[in-house]
């Protein structure tokens, strides 16, 4: 699988309404936002704004957006198909994945998730293997503190081998997660990922996100079907790969609590021991790219 240059980005849509969003598990360093924006403004606004707005917002000239209007159509659309969200970081973990579907935050996690809108839980759960490399990149999270996160090598080895937890959740969940996994500012008028996205992904092999571009996880990679249904996880782009392999980018290994969380997840998803866990994230952790 490769997707160095096959890789489109979606083209801009005009913007009528932007959301800007922190993220959980990808605060971009090159994101300015959070220096622009104080802590006061941002919870006024999350107060404000509730989570990915199914809300009509006034401009102050008394004309009130149809953004909300908008949401709902396509959200009312991606709500009726249904893909597999294959995770490999800490969303292995089924208690902290669903932070991103009813919000809050679990133990190590250092700031909460927003959530999504349809906070229903995931229709199906399986794990498999794929053959991909794990490694982990990065040396800062708003959410895990000091310490790299897991990436997903976005071309496939044969002599690799990383678990994946599936999660069999609806397109418009799928949006909020992606949307939650990277730091950039949106049109609410329309998803991240459409159904376009959906039908070409298979050829592609992978979409890159042009709304959440800044993030570190907004390269979305199509792994195969299970039972007819797309698999889909988000990792960095192959560029990315070259400036973690350069020294461009730092790979560092990954805090206690969160290495702590994805050994929890092997272990409860019946794919590893413990001490299996603890060295297939070790092992993942020390090899060079």
């Amino acid at each position: 699988m490769s997707c160095r240059h096959g890789c489109g980005t979606k083209s801009e849509e005009s913007k009528q309404l932007r959301l800007h969003v922190v993220s959980s598990d990808s605060e971009d360093e090159y994101n300015t936002f959070s220096n622009r924006v104080s802590q006061d403004l941002e919870k006024d606004i999350e107060n404000v704004i509730q989570p990915f707005s199914g809300l009509k917002v006034n401009d102050g000239t008394g004309i009130t957006s149809q953004a909300s209007t908008n949401s709902y159509t396509w959200r009312e659309e991606l709500s009726k198909i249904d893909i597999w969200y294959a995770t490999f970081g800490s969303n292995m973990k089924l208690s902290r994945f669903l932070c991103y579907i009813a919000g809050g935050q679990v133990e190590g996690m250092r700031k909460p998730c927003i959530g999504s809108l349809d906070k229903s839980k995931p229709k199906e759960i399986k794990w498999e293997s794929f053959p991909h490399r794990l490694f982990f990149a990065r040396e800062h999270t708003a959410t895990w503190g000091p310490g790299g996160v897991a990436f997903l090598h976005p071309e496939s080895n044969s002599d690799e081998k990383a678990y994946l937890c599936l999660y069999r959740i609806t397109l418009e969940q799928f949006n909020d997660v992606l949307l939650q996994e990277n730091t950039s500012s949106f049109d609410l008028n329309y998803p991240l990922f459409d159904m376009t996205d959906l039908q070409s992904i298979e050829e592609r092999k992978c979409v890159p996100v042009e709304a959440v571009k800044n993030g570190w996880y907004h390269n979305v990679l199509y792994l195969g079907k299970e039972n007819g249904i797309p698999i889909l996880t988000m990792t960095c782009r192959l560029s990315d790969v070259d400036n973690f392999k350069s020294g461009k980018v730092g790979m560092h290994k990954p805090s206690k609590e969160y290495a702590n969380t994805l050994i929890r997840g092997l272990v409860e998803g019946k794919q590893l021991s413990e001490e299996e866990a603890a060295t297939y994230i070790q092992e993942a952790a020390s090899r060079a790219l």
